[in-house]
């Protein structure tokens, strides 16, 4: 019983001595506060007398920059693709299930190479059979032709007989179209694109079959919204890179088309790349286009050109007497690109654009121009 009242003595004695040293530390902090607050007054008093603290009172200081005129170019990116100028699709001209499809999407082919087969086996036993009439069509003409020379027999005979043969060849050859019909055959060098046609399959002549695109003869072909219709003109330079080359290069553009498409309202722009690069057809490409220069611009930091109800303003530097105030500047602007903005009203060379601490000014206030 007495250890546990010994025990409970100490900690009371021992939390009573905590509180006594946090008041006591609270007590030194508050002097030390008292101190440095007597010392910040005292500075302070001296500094207004001798003027100085007043030097640095309500000042706003900004950073300028003059205008000068210089070349600014605005440019246009879009999506594009490597296409061929020989991009034929090779259709089944004749109906009839797919036996054989010999080739594949990627594959090189050559000219006339076979690369389907449609059935052909009613078309090969009827020439079969057409050529066993043809032979015996044509016995029987040589010997009503022999006989009818040397005078014997009718004239009638001889002429039917000779018609046999003809209509047996007549037959025989449009066999033979139709059998070729059942053959789809690369009429370019290139590569096959796209296979609309499996074997087993019936093929629908004229919209099954077999895309093939020439290699030799490419072009980068791109889109521009019709907005751009007239900016953008034959001969003016772009700057294309194909992503999956890691290559870009830069070509004037080979034509302009002249008509606009009613689905997206765009127009198309070729452009040829050069013959030693190594490109496919269907490869991504991204065009940019320069679609207008001015080879005296004023040009701003596109930031520093804000927009209330009254329209777009910035703010100038205007020296006035020995002081310098912040002078609000109505602006046209024309076109933006890559954080420049082409000011075409409002800005003359020689003015100081504001293009720090323009957030903070007003008309006609007083500015500090930072050194």
């Amino acid at each position: 019983m007495n250890k546990v009242i010994i025990i409970l003595t100490t900690i009371v004695l021992a939390a009573t001595a905590c509180t006594k040293d946090k008041n006591t530390q609270l007590k030194e902090l508050k002097a030390e506060r008292d101190q440095l607050n007597a010392q910040i007054t005292k500075l302070e008093k001296e500094l207004t007398q001798s003027g100085d603290l007043k030097k640095h009172v309500n000042k706003t200081y900004v950073t300028t920059q003059q205008v000068k005129p210089i070349v600014f170019r605005h440019f246009v990116e879009v999506k594009g693709s490597v296409e061929s100028d020989n991009n034929i699709f090779v259709p089944a001209e004749q109906p009839g299930i797919v036996t054989n499809v010999l080739v594949k999407e990627g594959q090189m082919v050559k000219k006339g190479q076979l690369m389907a087969k449609i059935d052909d086996d009613i078309i090969e036993r009827q020439i079969g059979q057409l050529e066993t009439n043809l032979e015996l069509a044509t016995t029987v003409y040589e010997r009503q032709k022999r006989l009818w020379e040397k005078e014997i027999g009718s004239e009638i005979e001889y002429l039917q007989a000779k018609t046999n043969k003809e209509s047996a060849e007549k037959q025989l050859k449009v066999l033979q179209k139709q059998l070729e019909m059942t053959r789809i055959e690369s009429p370019i060098n290139g590569m096959v694109d796209e296979i609309i046609i499996k074997e087993g399959e019936m093929a629908a002549a004229g919209k099954s079959g077999i895309r093939v695109v020439g290699t030799g003869k490419l072009k980068i072909k791109a889109n521009l919204s019709e907005a751009y219709f007239g900016q953008v003109t034959k001969g003016d330079t772009a700057i294309v890179t194909i992503p999956a080359l890691n290559a870009d290069f830069k070509r004037p553009i080979f034509a302009v088309a002249r008509a606009i498409d009613a689905g997206n309202r765009t127009f198309g722009i070729d452009i040829r790349p050069p013959h030693k690069l190594d490109i496919s057809p269907n490869m991504l490409a991204v065009v940019i286009v320069n679609d207008y220069t001015n080879r005296n611009a004023i040009t701003v930091p596109v930031n520093v050109v804000q927009t209330d109800n009254k329209g777009e303003f910035l703010f100038v530097a205007k020296k006035q007497g020995d002081k310098w105030i912040a002078e609000r500047r109505s602006v046209e602007v024309n076109k933006n690109y890559k954080g420049q903005a082409e000011i075409v009203s409002g800005v003359n060379a020689g003015d100081h654009i504001i293009t720090a601490g323009y957030q903070d000014v007003a008309n006609d206030q007083v500015i500090t121009l930072e050194q």
